[in-house]
């Protein structure tokens, strides 16, 4: 994988070079082919990839067309941000730290009842643990934007 913050189109690209791999400087390359599909496609095809999906595109004839098109519920509060804020705030945390925040990620974010997480408080004081809505979002967001600049 390449640079997470310095990318050509946003989302990182892998290094390797998927006609030529160097399978010496990227061997688990190797093991990334035995699960690839490949997907040929014809005049007015189209393809979905799902969101984050590694992908190679290429071109059998001399003019091709290709459309990229990502959309996302809120443009403002995407995944990528907070896995980079997590490599500033959590990667580098002693072992028994991030388990405790593993444990924390999975009650409140991954977890199959996450959504659920705040059901045993009053509605009125849920605030960030509420459901998805406009005003929660916007919530989140004031939160995140006084402790990110409160801090030096």
């Amino acid at each position: 994988m390449g640079p997470l913050d310095r990318t050509l189109a946003g989302p990182p690209a892998s290094m390797v070079d998927p006609d030529e791999p160097d399978l010496e400087r990227y061997p688990r390359f190797a093991e990334a082919l035995r699960h690839a599909q490949v997907a040929e496609l014809g005049p007015g095809d189209m393809l979905f990839i799902p969101a984050i999906w590694w992908h190679h595109v290429r071109a059998f004839d001399r003019l091709n067309v290709l459309v990229n098109y990502w959309w996302a519920y809120d443009t403002s509060a995407t995944p990528f941000v907070a896995m980079i804020h997590a490599l500033m705030s959590v990667r580098d945390l002693p072992p028994a730290e991030k388990k405790a925040w593993r444990a924390w990620f999975d009650h409140l974010v991954f977890g199959e009842d996450a959504v659920h997480a705040g059901d045993h408080l009053p509605e009125a004081v849920r605030g960030v643990l509420g459901g998805p809505s406009r005003e929660r979002n916007e919530r989140i967001r004031a939160y995140l934007l006084g402790m990110l600049s409160s801090r030096g």
